[in-house]
């Protein structure tokens, strides 16, 4: 009776320690300026999506910082999109992570970066797409996609934070 009682409780434990450890890996900087938070104020809606990779292991399955005009925005973890508001204007959205390179003993840091003009009302879709370039590291693309290459991008990601309020799949032209 007591090993049952014993390997019952070691079995909740490790049920509710793989739950609280699957959570998204998503984060947002609700200090951001460009954040919008009240739903009477203009904003672009903005999707960022990053769909699951396979063959990747270790640093490159690491959140990607996303910048807006050099201030973090978020982190986007992988297999995951999300939604944010933010105030319509000109834009340098930058992805920052860290990567190896074959001859490098430490990570080092890449960077790309999207220049946009965000409308008030309209609804953007960024898929943060990665790139392997093997010997010279991953680093992620951001670029613009339509309502049709979201919806085929989120089959590899699951919605977190404001993408659960308003899911991709759920959206029409």
């Amino acid at each position: 009776m007591i090993g049952r009682f014993t390997l019952l409780s070691g079995l909740l434990i490790c049920t509710g320690l793989v739950a609280v450890l699957a959570g998204c890996a998503t984060s947002i900087n609700k200090e951001h300026p460009m954040i919008v938070t009240q739903p009477d104020v203009a904003a672009a809606n903005i999707y960022f999506i990053r769909p699951m990779t396979y063959r990747e292991r270790g640093i490159a399955d690491n959140p990607v910082v996303i910048e807006f005009n050099g201030m973090e925005l978020l982190k986007l973890g992988k297999g995951e999109y999300t939604l944010l508001r933010v105030r319509p204007e000109k834009i340098l959205l930058k992805t920052r992570n860290r990567t190896l390179f074959t001859n490098k003993d430490e990570p080092v840091e890449m960077t790309r970066e999207l220049r946009m003009e965000l409308a008030p009302g309209k609804t953007y879709f960024i898929h943060i797409r990665q790139v392997n370039e093997e010997f010279r590291g991953v680093y992620y693309v951001p670029m613009p996609v339509d309502l049709k290459t979201a919806k085929e991008l989120i089959l590899d990601a699951g919605p977190t934070l404001g993408g659960r309020s308003a899911p991709i799949d759920a959206l029409s032209q």
